[in-house]
């Protein structure tokens, strides 16, 4: 592997979690492995391998095993990560931490991490960078594929190769096994005629070729041998006119699905790799396609951004999927067949419900290209691993989500019945508390309302209940209430409560405290504008109000009884003592009271108003007629005049013939 850099001697077996030296007897979870004598090297690929130079605690050598075999390997570094697949267990009751996976990270090695710790296992065999990988269904076997033309069977029990496949022109760019499990127990004659298990390839010689493998007990011994057997091709095809990206065989082994280039994915008998049928309709070319487990159709992934769910019936596409934004890479049947998980060259990975045709939620965990996707039987859990280097395992946490939902909801209901309780009882301190752990601003609202009634009626001032509640309450409690204080003061009738709730906050809490609190000065700048509002609200309707005083006064004036003699008086002293909500604010000399009326002038504008008012007294204004109407009725009222001093003008000249012809 690039040669050892570093190499450290660790005499005395210490493990790398425990620099104490403590004794294996005293500390049992740690494996007996890390307690040997044991030597550590570092290679160039930035792995740490662990060799262990004694096989027992108590220094006795195996006699089975050589002086130093590798324990275990930590990987500092994944290259891009190009295929990986989840072993499956032979176990049946399975656990995170004992399933694997295989993954080709761009290099000649094959390495297998184990999702519990991590640790990885490295098989080396290859003489060029490994494309693609995949596991058989019974959990023994893996079989590897990659620029050297060959593919290789490897026994992951003894971790050696034991078999190798050679026969393509150009590096082969996708394998795959065959599903059913049973098929690996079938030896001899029938599992060389086909009638057990196979591997298929594809190469960028465009070829597609079936290599029948011997029986489980014949590939068992190959494991103990030397030499690796070797595998001859049953049958092979021209499969597509460019390079083939991915190979998928179907749950119960009879077809064969092939995605290329050429924007088709193809279905091939399994026996004898003869032309089924071909799916049509991608733009761009197929990355993957896979097999429903359940029912008869296949899903495909193309550089088109879209996923495909076609029919084995009549090869006929009845669903697609949009979402992704860069090209679909790969896809995955979840749920029972009835979701569809999908990874792209966006980075993120969608999962999309059939039968609604809408994307359920998106993930995102890598930074770059997700080139591998696959999920774990034992666990469900899913695993990627993408150009970024990383490798991320997400577990399905929806029946935990729908139980803590649940849960959620019932303690809710309980709450409620609480608070409608309390409020039955009349016992509104309580149920202002569960009001706010709801986070019920409206019920919150009511609470606040009875707790003012109820001090009033009882003769207390309306502060008193809520600075008691206020000096308990914690500042985030603080800031809640006063969120709501400035939702509720955008409404009139809302805010005199919201006042209230207010002072009795600023007047219970130090202002530093209020100033250095987070998000407390963005709510006190939100509710000031709309304060300032109401109480101009206030000063008019106050201002207003003297009009009735005055008229209430003026009628009291005209009854000149002697109770009344000292009604002036008594007004007099009422209009001094009140006051306005707001003081008034002086305008350029002007006095402004309730944002509108104006009392009182300056000196220096009396002249520039006495301007005004000649100005105004000189315009002509009309009430409920138009200009057009104004023009006509003047125009009328102007030859009127006119008729009437013609009138008069021929009286006065009949007058004067009069008074001429009686002088004559």
């Amino acid at each position: 592997r690039g040669g050892y850099m570093e190499l450290r001697y660790n005499p005395r077996g210490l493990s790398l979690k425990d620099e104490k030296g403590a004794s294996p007897s005293s500390t049992t979870s740690i494996p007996s492995s890390l307690w040997m004598e044991q030597l550590i090297v570092a290679d160039a690929e930035h792995n740490l391998s662990f060799l262990a130079a004694k096989a027992t605690i108590d220094n006795s050598i195996a006699s089975t095993k050589p002086l130093l075999s590798a324990d275990r390997t930590i990987v500092g570094h994944n290259d891009e990560i190009l295929d990986l697949k989840v072993i499956p267990s032979s176990h049946t009751n399975t656990v995170l931490s004992s399933e694997r996976i295989v993954v080709a990270t761009n290099s000649a090695q094959v390495r297998l991490f184990e999702l519990g710790t991590y640790s990885c296992e490295v098989l080396d065999g290859h003489s060029a960078t490994v494309l693609c990988v995949d596991a058989s269904p019974c959990g023994r076997y893996l079989a590897t594929c990659g620029k050297d033309k060959t593919m290789r069977l490897w026994h992951l029990e003894t971790q050696r190769c034991i078999a190798v496949a050679t026969g393509h022109t150009e590096a082969i760019g996708a394998a795959a096994l065959s599903r059913k499990a049973g098929r690996y127990d079938v030896k001899g004659k029938a599992a060389i005629n086909g009638g057990g298990s196979f591997a298929v390839t594809a190469s960028k010689d465009r070829t597609l070729k079936r290599w029948n493998l011997p029986g489980s007990d014949d590939l068992d011994k190959c494991a103990s041998s030397e030499d690796p057997l070797e595998l001859r091709a049953f049958v092979s095809a021209r499969a597509h006119e460019k390079d083939i990206n991915i190979i998928s065989v179907a749950p119960n082994d009879s077809l064969i699905a092939t995605g290329s280039q050429d924007k088709t994915v193809k279905l091939w008998r399994s026996t004898d790799l003869t032309l089924q049928g071909t799916l049509k309709g991608h733009r761009r070319g197929v990355w993957d396609c896979q097999f429903s487990p359940f029912d008869r159709v296949i899903a495909t992934a193309s550089a088109d951004r879209t996923v495909k769910l076609w029919s084995l019936s009549d090869y006929s596409c009845v669903r697609t999927f949009q979402g992704h934004v860069s090209s679909a890479l790969r896809v995955r049947f979840l749920s029972g067949g009835l979701q569809l998980v999908s990874s792209g060259a966006d980075g993120l990975i969608k999962v999309w419900t059939i039968r609604t045709n809408e994307c359920e939620t998106t993930m995102d965990g890598h930074n770059d290209k997700v080139w591998a996707l696959d999920l774990s039987p034992g666990s469900g859990s899913l695993v990627t691993g993408g150009a970024d280097s990383q490798i991320v395992v997400w577990n399905d946490t929806t029946q935990e989500e729908e139980n803590a939902k649940r849960d959620a909801e019932e303690q809710t209901i309980m709450m409620e019945q609480r608070l409608a309780n309390h409020l039955r009882f009349k016992e509104y301190e309580q149920a202002l508390e569960i009001a706010l752990e709801l986070d019920k601003p409206r019920q919150a609202l009511k609470v606040l309302n009875s707790i003012i009634e109820n001090d009033l009626q009882q003769g207390q001032g309306q502060l008193v209940t809520l600075k008691r509640h206020v000096q308990s309450w914690p500042m985030s409690r603080t800031s809640q209430v006063l969120r709501y204080c400035r939702e509720w003061n955008t409404r009139a009738r809302n805010s005199h409560v919201a006042m209230l709730v207010v002072k009795s906050i600023v007047s219970s809490i130090p202002a530093h405290e209020l100033a250095s609190a987070d998000g407390v000065p963005e709510l006190m700048a939100g509710i000031t504008p709309y304060a300032e509002r109401h109480f101009d609200r206030l000063d008019r309707l106050h201002a207003s109000s003297y009009l009735l005083d005055f008229t209430l006064f003026s009628m009291g004036a005209m009854d000149n009884t002697d109770e009344d003699d000292n009604l002036g008086t008594d007004y007099a002293a009422w209009e001094a003592n009140s006051k306005l909500v707001l003081p008034p604010k002086y305008i350029d000399g002007r006095i402004q009271v309730g944002g509108k009326d104006l009392i009182g002038e300056t000196n220096a504008n009396q002249d520039d108003s006495s301007e005004d008012d000649d100005d105004s007294e000189n315009e002509v204004m009309t009430v409920g007629e138009s200009d057009a109407d104004e023009s006509s009725s003047s125009e009328d009222d102007d030859s009127s005049v006119d008729d009437d001093d013609q009138v008069q003008g021929n009286n006065d000249s009949e007058e004067s013939n009069e008074s001429s012809s009686d002088s004559d």
